[in-house]
């Protein structure tokens, strides 16, 4: 029988152990995120099993499984610590002599149109400001919902009550190609796209590009020769080959004059957002943060409509 008592003496540490060991299924990448030794996870779960009065995990093939209770107690553990956190941060701040970590996820066209300009401005105005930046690859929104990052910048499409969204600029796509390429100076419609040999960014196979979608709308489809785990390798896949590859303008703009850049023969916009969660919502450093990214974006060039 659960003893009410027992709960006041769970504290936000053990929360966020049940967390992060319901998140991985494992108490062994549990340990590892949190810092801790395996024997010290398993102290603590011991101890919340004794407090709920369930067994909150069992052994599932090479992992654990959440129990249905251990699930509705991490929802309610998860609201309650972002809530506290966004309550318990100062509220003072002045940009000339603050002193902080700002943890931003993103990936290779945010790091490109935006970062530098970031940069610039937070060596400026606020240079006792750290910034960490992650790769967020197609698995941003966890690393958000987590804590491990305070703002995820992209174009992607999440949601949750207790996410925040505003919208930073809008891109479009382009083809980009060798400039040598026959694509680059002849005919380039939509029966030339498809009959191209393509080169498409997936992050490991996790996340599937949004133009795809409009070519499955259009009943198109393409000959998807390499798949690359980020844009970076981009230019030099396609350089000197007969490849072709979809991608946002304001990147293929950084790109040499060894590549081509091409109107997309049907028209594809991309909305990048920035996403934070109750955590960080009322920090004054953070709100200062979230401006300084609105202005750099601008900054980069980004449309706003």
């Amino acid at each position: 029988m659960m003893d009410q008592r027992d709960i006041l003496k769970v504290d936000f540490a053990a929360l966020r152990t049940l967390q992060y060991v319901h998140e991985f299924g494992s108490f062994s990448k549990a340990a590892h995120r949190l810092g801790q030794n395996q024997s010290t996870v398993s102290y603590t779960i011991a101890r919340l099993r004794k407090v709920f009065d369930d067994p909150l995990f069992v052994r599932e093939g090479n992992g654990v499984a959440a129990t249905d209770r251990c699930r509705v107690i991490v929802e309610h553990a998860a609201k309650f610590l972002e809530e506290f956190q966004g309550v318990a941060r100062r509220q003072t701040f002045d940009p000339a002599t603050a002193r902080g970590l700002v943890t931003l996820s993103c990936n290779h066209w945010e790091r490109v149109t935006i970062l530098p300009h970031l940069i610039g401005r937070m060596r400026r105005l606020s240079p006792g400001i750290n910034m960490r930046v992650l790769s967020s690859s197609a698995v941003g929104e966890e690393q958000l919902k987590r804590g491990e990052c305070d703002i995820l910048l992209g174009p992607v499409q999440i949601s949750g009550e207790q996410l925040y969204k505003r919208k930073i600029g809008m891109d479009h796509y382009v083809c980009i190609m060798d400039r040598n390429n026959p694509l680059a100076s002849g005919a380039f419609d939509f029966e030339s796209y498809q009959s191209a040999k393509h080169v498409v960014v997936t992050y490991m196979g996790n996340w599937r590009p949004f133009y795809l979608d409009a070519l499955d709308a259009r009943g198109g489809s393409i000959d998807k020769v390499f798949e690359l785990t980020e844009y970076g390798d981009l230019e030099n896949c396609i350089a000197d080959t007969d490849l072709i590859a979809t991608a946002p303008n304001r990147l293929a703009e950084k790109f040499s004059n060894r590549i081509v850049r091409r109107p997309l023969p049907f028209e594809v916009s991309l909305e990048v957002d920035m996403f934070w969660t109750m955590r960080t919502h009322r920090s004054a450093m953070q709100k200062w943060m979230r401006e300084q990214i609105i202005d750099a974006a601008a900054d980069g060039g980004l449309d706003r409509e």
